[in-house]
């Protein structure tokens, strides 16, 4: 690759390249466009995984509501009742073990307490994904920063290669 420089605002060539005849400037807004558009698509992917921990934390809430919704008639404890929840519980194991929920106290009679126990589990899985949203949003902010940064960059670039133009075109 060879570079000649003509003046400190325009490299004469860089050959075998894209940037082959273009200033300085029009060269680092290029480059500054792809490093943004690199930092869109960190965003996106962001948007994306913060999309997957919401829907998730809905699924373990409605897994939860379903699950109490058949579990408050079910007032006593006793032998009868403990094998009733440990039925109803059973039911949703499958449904919860794909969601990532420990599922492997769910067998046998349940008291009322062991079945709080793991209604207070599954919840406490669906505030973490919301916990954890909460993070991700403070990095797809810096990324939406990084990108509008870049993208001004770029801009402010581009005004300067027209000006340098502007001002070779009068003389």
């Amino acid at each position: 690759m060879t570079i000649a420089v003509g003046s400190t605002s325009h490299v004469n060539a860089i050959k075998g390249t894209e940037f082959e005849g273009m200033s300085i400037q029009m060269m680092a807004a290029m480059v500054m466009l792809e490093v943004g558009a690199t930092k869109k698509k960190e965003a996106e992917n962001k948007i994306a995984e913060m999309k997957g921990q919401n829907d998730k934390a809905k699924q373990l809430n409605n897994l939860v509501d379903r699950m109490n919704q058949e579990l408050g008639s079910i007032t006593k404890d006793g032998d009868d009742e403990n094998k009733k929840r440990g039925e109803i519980i059973a039911k949703y194991k499958d449904e919860a073990k794909g969601l990532g929920v420990d599922v492997s106290s769910w067998s046998g009679s349940k008291s009322g307490e062991q079945v709080r126990a793991i209604t207070s589990t599954v919840q406490h899985l669906a505030e973490n994904c919301n916990s954890d949203n909460q993070t991700q949003m403070v990095k797809l902010q810096d990324f939406m920063g990084q990108y509008n940064s870049f993208v001004s960059g770029a801009s402010d670039q581009i005004k300067n290669a027209n000006q340098i133009l502007q001002g070779l075109a009068k003389n």
